[in-house]
């Protein structure tokens, strides 16, 4: 079990000099994995903005904008904050892309506290920061912006806070429920950051009855963590619709409204809408079945810790023996986790695998800690051993962090190459491309990849603010209703092109001429024309023109069945 150390009444119990020196000897394992972290994560980093969610967790900073449901204002004022600090660094992108490498560092960095606090091994601690911080996953969200990496720094953060108030509690410190407070309020910024926070929830209240179950006794402590989980959590999310009453560049689904309504009646957006995430409420399916489950975790976590994974499985049951109230937070945060990630449906669900990962390198450090305990007490049975325990110890904690992180080594150089987005430049290439070629004054009806690019190109940098960007988001908000309402809207008003998918350029094309953008290096830009076209033949002016009406066109991406020949017809 916990004792000593950090926290206890031991410590407490030291000199200032003496307590200084307990808290730089648990700094050090903390500080080397975010430090290796960091200068790993450096040299990986996307240099520019990006494509889909991260051009816009780049962007809703520098504007302090509102992002996408739930609307992230945590993240969105720490962003805004690293956009002011880290200026000297970079662009206003690259800025966002280092916050995320340092916000994983961290995260790391609190693991190593975590576990050192649990095993009492600083080289356990070490190895664990390292383990994590080295994971693919966690490596492939340090290099560009997203909110997730938050997420994983205070959940990081928050376990420390919650095993140092279990650890003063059970030395009977009177002032013990600081740290429940303390945690009351990472909690609340954790919820105004991502809604996966909730899932944490189960995993905390077991903990906290297991370690004082005479807890709601308290009520004065009660009411105060309450009280700082209640005004953080709303503080935060107040953010959203003062902002939005201020019409911010960016301002997803209007919430200064509690809820808008669509010409149907039905809730297109609000405040409601935004931090509920009534947007996603189809993007949920079945649950495989449980060997599919187990089966899809088990590769996960093999992926991310090679070898390592299978120590996870012995972590669980000595922590059923010596960690019983660490096991109940931890089990119950991995499994509420994954059970929500293997049926939550999106386009890049390794993001949901952050905690569980975390989890999971605990309960492996664990075990290697109950294995160092038995080769210990194995090497140490003389006096004369004994009085050489500490050599012992420190050569046991150098053995196991080596065998510990040597997968993790060998597969350094592949895991690098994998996530390694330092020549990535796709977007700003798309992006310069597209702004040169649409004419002044343009509509542009996109897609959500292509759209947040543009945004950061117009309220960021400043360029081609004549052109309006039209997403499926914005074409809701105008009482636009579809690609079609947007056309009909703007053709013949203003130049009016596309970036879409291939499915929705088909039915675009079965109704309007089309006519290829040269010289787009990917993510295909169409300009629709008038519709007074012969649609037997291309439009002359417009060379490789699509036509409209019987036969839709010479568009790569349609079926052979409905492609025209060049001379029509």
């Amino acid at each position: 079990m916990v004792s000593g150390g950090l926290g206890s009444s031991r410590l407490a119990g030291r000199s200032p000099r003496q307590r200084l020196a307990g808290i730089l000897a648990l700094a050090w394992p903390a500080l080397g994995a975010a430090a290796v972290s960091l200068a790993l994560y450096v040299p990986t980093l996307l240099p520019d903005i990006g494509f889909w969610d991260t051009a816009e967790f780049q962007a809703i900073g520098p504007v302090l904008g509102i992002a996408h449901p739930t609307g992230y204002p945590a993240y969105t004022l720490l962003a805004w904050l690293a956009s002011v600090v880290l200026q000297p660094l970079g662009t206003e992108a690259f800025r966002a892309n280092l916050l995320s490498a340092l916000l994983m560092a961290f995260a790391a960095g609190s693991l190593a506290v975590a576990v050192t606090l649990l095993t009492r091994r600083r080289a356990l601690g070490l190895a664990a920061g390292l383990l994590l911080g080295l994971a693919p996953t966690v490596w492939g969200n340090a290099v560009r912006a997203d909110a997730h990496a938050l997420h994983l720094a205070l959940v990081s953060l928050l376990l420390v806070v919650l095993l140092i108030w279990a650890e003063r509690q059970r030395a009977g410190d009177a002032r013990a429920g600081r740290w429940l407070v303390a945690s009351a309020v990472i909690y609340g910024v954790a919820l105004g950051n991502h809604a996966l926070t909730l899932l944490l929830a189960p995993g905390i209240a077991a903990f906290l009855f297991l370690v004082e179950p005479r807890l709601l006794r308290r009520w004065r402590l009660v009411l105060g963590c309450l009280a700082a989980l209640v005004l953080t959590t709303v503080a935060l999310y107040l953010y959203l619709p003062l902002r939005s009453a201020m019409d911010p560049p960016l301002d997803y689904a209007d919430a200064e409204a509690w809820i808008r309504l669509g010409p149907e009646g039905n809730v297109i957006g609000g405040f409601r809408y935004l931090v509920l995430g009534e947007q996603f409420r189809g993007t949920f399916s079945p649950l495989p079945s449980l060997a599919d489950g187990i089966s899809v975790v088990a590769r996960q976590l093999w992926l991310d810790l090679g070898p390592v994974a299978l120590l996870s499985l012995g972590g669980v049951a000595v922590a059923a023996l010596r960690w019983r109230r660490e096991l109940a937070l931890l089990a119950l945060w991995f499994g509420s986790t994954w059970v929500f990630a293997l049926g939550y449906q999106n386009a890049s669900i390794e993001r949901y695998y952050l905690v569980p990962l975390l989890v999971a390198v605990v309960f492996a450090a664990l075990l290697a800690a109950v294995a160092l305990d038995f080769m210990e007490r194995r090497a140490t049975r003389s006096p004369q051993d004994i009085r050489r325990s500490g050599a012992t110890r420190a050569a046991f904690g150098s053995l196991a962090l080596i065998a510990l992180l040597t997968p993790a080594l060998i597969a350094l150089p592949a895991t690098r190459q994998r996530v390694d987005a330092s020549d990535e430049r796709h977007a700003r290439i798309w992006l310069d491309a597209a702004f040169e070629a649409l004419e002044p004054d343009a509509v542009i009806i996109s897609w959500w990849s292509y759209s947040t690019p543009m945004w950061y190109g117009q309220f960021v940098e400043g360029r081609r603010r004549d052109v309006l960007v039209l997403d499926d988001r914005t074409i809701i908000d105008e009482g636009l209703v579809d690609v079609s309402g947007a056309i009909d809207r703007y053709l013949g008003e203003r130049p009016v092109y596309l970036v879409r998918l291939p499915r929705d350029i088909e039915a675009v094309a079965a109704r309007y001429p089309l006519s290829p953008v040269e010289g787009m290096p990917g993510g295909d830009v169409w300009r629709v024309l008038p519709p007074e076209v012969v649609y037997d033949r291309p439009v002359s002016s417009e060379p490789g023109a699509v036509t409209a009406g019987p036969c839709p066109a010479l568009i790569p991406h349609l079926p052979a069945a409905l492609r025209c020949s060049e001379a029509g017809g």
